[in-house]
């Protein structure tokens, strides 16, 4: 799959120099055409390349949304590294009875057979077609290597036959060659039956090979222009480039469009090749260099040239004849350099085509101060925070808040209620508050609590509730009214709780008391209300609240320093996976607790829904805890926590996905013993980077898109805000 990739990337490379090349023929060298090559060359051989924003393939996947956005379905290009692979390190231990099926994202798929008797299972493995294809490439790659390797065995073994040129004449002019082209170490020439034409052989020892017959017949200055021309390709090291092209036709046969890539680069070899010839000569050598190209073309054509490797040494076509002709009668002295400017338009094109799309979070981008608010989930009537300060900014209108507290009550946190429809708007701020023995709840409303919804109803919509208006109070100028709620349950038992109203600059304030609190405790919370200042902001936060809700931008930034590390946060998931929600908490049920200390560290979650699937669940938790992991690779459980508090422990199976060490849970249910038998398997990943744990559980969602899911988020990159 990652040639697959590869080669894609390659070929929209290619098509892109292609048509640079085109459009700018005559403004550069042929040296540079034949630099351009090279970059199609390493998008084919480097395995690894880095990420950038400024990347063709960015530019391409901005596209793409832009064209998706207008409601044009887009294939993004996928670079070698944005391939999910999955493979298994380890046999898979399974429960017995169970069939596993993982595909993979382009139809590549692993069969995970049922284990018996709590045996090990057998490795996973891709789908049929998946394995001939890979088998049919693999055979062509071992072909082409093994004739172009046994080529160049033979070429070194014939050198050994072949008869050094001791011929005074030809060493002379060898050796004025190579002064004029500052080769300093020895160039042997050799003869016999080798080959019908001149060439250069032996990358790390080169050597030059010319028929008797040919340096025999040529005049000294046409054997000076074939030694020019073969020292020319050293001086470039021509021949370290094709073999490299040759591996990378070798790895990449499959795509058609490489072998044609490939001729035209030793096309362009050859150009750039004459080209630095003339420069070396002169403008006046080009009319006698052309002339002896001819010559030894008429030569070449009437004999059967030596079958090459990979068809990749073809240079006498005559097309391509007619091409080189042309160049050497147009050449100028100087045209063969690499100006500055074509050396800044070659890293530029390099910058952009030899990089990888970036994968920026879908935060990864300037945030201005207005936009901090916007929600990341959409408008909801009911939003929750823990802390006083958040609450103001949602409630969308002032309120006072008491700036006494009983002793041992303390701030919990405070839901928003807002309705855009009501007329007068229906909005209220509910704080809560608790001891041990009391709980409060203080109510802010835009809208004054009629006795009616006072009431408490069942289900079935008859009254449960009695209410009983007990002596106002005085607290601080206000009037207060006090109301008796007494509440009985299905069960027979009674609840009372004390309701107190009151109206302070156009709002109505209430608050409920369920437990024991003497109503000079309650004027004194009265009288204390005032508006927030910073002092009560700082002291109505709940860093030990359950779950925190992570609404908007602000947020994760806040959430972001109290967890320790900047997370993971992407929006939209492969397969139609779109985040609703998210929320900080404790660590409980990531893993089981190991000690007390741990029960303390923040967790942040996100919860992935499929509109079009709506009984599938992607829950994606982060945590700042190397241990979880090491555990793992030493184990080979991970332990869990049942709803009772009882621990069990699910065997993983590490695999490596993109890349990345990941390790797989065996199929459990969330509580193990004590789930119902309709409940469905769960199936659960972790992996670690750098410090940072990560884990998603899939709820009834498929094999398949897990290992999409999981290659995405592997390669998600945290969050960087810039606010």
């Amino acid at each position: 799959m990652w040639i697959c990739y590869a080669s894609l990337g390659a070929s929209l490379v290619a098509i892109l120099l292609v048509a640079i090349k085109k459009g700018v023929r005559q403004a550069i060298s042929w040296r540079m055409h034949h630099l351009l090559w090279f970059i199609v060359l390493a998008r084919l051989m480097i395995p690894v390349l880095p990420e950038s924003s400024f990347s063709l393939f960015t530019w391409i996947s901005w596209a793409s949304n832009g064209l998706a956005s207008n409601g044009i379905s887009v294939a993004q290009p996928l670079s070698a590294s944005t391939a999910p692979e999955v493979i298994q390190t380890e046999p898979r231990g399974v429960p017995a009875n169970t069939g596993l099926a993982v595909q993979g994202e382009n139809g590549g798929g692993m069969q995970v057979e049922a284990a018996e008797d709590n045996k090990m299972g057998t490795a996973s493995t891709h789908a049929a077609y998946i394995q001939i294809l890979a088998v049919v490439w693999l055979i062509g790659v071992v072909i082409l290597l093994a004739r172009l390797f046994i080529y160049l065995y033979d070429m070194h073994t014939k050198e050994r036959f072949l008869m050094r040129v001791t011929d005074e004449r030809v060493t002379t002019i060898m050796n004025a060659c190579r002064e004029r082209f500052g080769v300093k170490r020895e160039m042997p020439v050799y003869t016999g039956t080798l080959a019908k034409g001149p060439l250069i052989s032996g990358i790390f020892s080169p050597w030059v090979y010319c028929p008797r017959d040919v340096y025999q017949s040529l005049s000294d200055a046409e054997l000076y222009h074939v030694f020019a021309h073969e020292l020319a390709h050293h001086k470039r090291k021509d021949l370290l480039w094709s073999f490299l092209g040759s591996l990378a036709l070798a790895i990449h046969w499959m795509n058609p469009l490489v072998w044609v890539w490939i001729r035209k680069m030793k096309a362009d070899m050859e150009l750039a090749c004459d080209e630095y010839v003339l420069e070396i000569l002169g403008e006046k050598e080009s009319i006698p260099y052309g002339m002896t190209l001819l010559s030894f073309a008429r030569q070449i054509s009437e004999k059967r040239p030596m079958p090459y490797p990979l068809y990749f040494h073809h240079s006498h076509h005559s097309n391509q004849m007619k091409r080189r002709i042309q160049m050497i009668s147009t050449f100028k002295k100087g045209s063969a350099k690499l100006s500055a400017v074509a050396i800044a338009c070659g890293l530029v094109i390099s910058a952009v085509t030899l990089t990888n799309a970036a994968e920026p979070s879908t935060l990864q981008m300037p945030v201005k101060q207005e936009d901090k608010m916007r929600p990341l989930f959409g408008e909801t009537p009911v939003k929750g925070t823990t802390r006083l300060e958040k609450a103001e900014k949602l409630a969308g209108f002032t309120f006072k808040v008491p700036s006494y507290l009983p002793p041992e009550v303390t701030y919990q946190n405070s839901i928003i209620y807002r309705s855009e429809e009501s007329e007068p708007l229906d909005n209220s701020v509910l704080h809560f508050f608790q001891s041990p023995d009391t709980r409060l709840k203080i109510e802010t409303s835009t809208v004054e609590r009629t006795r009616e919804s006072l009431q408490v109803r069942s289900e079935d919509g008859s009254t449960i509730s009695t209410l009983s208006a007990e002596e106002d109070l005085s607290a601080n100028g206000k009037t207060v009214k006090v109301i008796i709620r007494k509440t009985t349950s299905g069960e027979g038992s009674i609840d009372q709780e004390v309701l107190y109203f009151w109206s302070d600059e156009g709002l109505y304030y209430s608050i409920e008391v369920d437990g024991h609190l003497e109503n000079e405790e309650i004027v004194k919370i009265i009288g204390s209300f005032q508006s927030p200042n910073e002092e009560l902001r700082k002291r109505y936060v709940n860093y030990n609240f359950m779950n925190s809700d992570i609404l908007d931008l602000e947020d994760l930034e806040y959430f972001s320093e109290i967890i320790g590390f900047a997370p993971v946060f992407p929006l939209d998931l492969p397969s139609g996976y779109k985040a609703t929600d998210a929320y900080v908490s404790k660590k409980l049920n990531f893993s089981y607790p190991e000690n007390e200390e741990d029960k303390h560290k923040r967790t942040i979650h996100i919860t992935f829904e499929n509109p079009e699937k709506p009984k599938t669940i992607v829950l994606f938790a982060q945590i700042k805890d190397k241990s979880i992991v090491e555990n793992m690779r030493k184990t080979k459980k991970v332990p869990f926590e049942r709803i009772d508090g009882v621990k069990f422990e699910v065997p993983v199976t590490p695999l490596n996905i993109s890349g990345q060490e990941v390790f797989r849970t065996a199929p459990y249910k969330i509580d193990d013993t004590m789930s119902t038998p309709k409940e469905k398997f769960n199936h659960t990943y972790f992996w670690l980077k750098e410090d940072v744990c990560y884990k998603v559980t899939f709820k009834e969602v498929e094999e398949e898109v897990q290992q999409q899911v999981v290659a995405a988020l592997v390669k998600e990159k945290a969050i960087e805000m810039h606010f």
